[in-house]
């Protein structure tokens, strides 16, 4: 689920890191939930991994982010999950 270099790039040519600087504070706020929900079940040794999963069924209901991608016509799933794997990665360092 790691954030691969061929996933970023796609990220940046689809502008969702654009959009994941223009949002910053709801992302950021969205991730703190996901960590702070996965903490409780696995403890201490959270790691960037066990957050995506958490975090992609509140990108899925999101209106900010249905609503972009939707107006660039990407509508594969894989979306939710990139974008959620993008946002533990820049934001890992705040969450612990």
């Amino acid at each position: 689920m790691a954030l691969s270099l061929n996933k970023l790039k796609r990220l940046g040519d689809a502008s969702l890191t654009e959009l994941f600087e223009e949002d910053r504070k709801l992302w950021t706020a969205m991730v703190k939930d996901a960590y702070g929900y996965t903490k409780k079940f696995i403890g201490a040794d959270v790691r960037p991994d066990d957050v995506v999963p958490t975090l992609v069924p509140a990108l899925e209901v999101s209106d900010r982010l249905r609503t972009y991608l939707a107006g660039r016509k990407l509508t594969q799933n894989y979306w939710y999950t990139w974008f959620a794997e993008l946002i533990v990665d820049r934001l890992w360092a705040d969450l612990h």
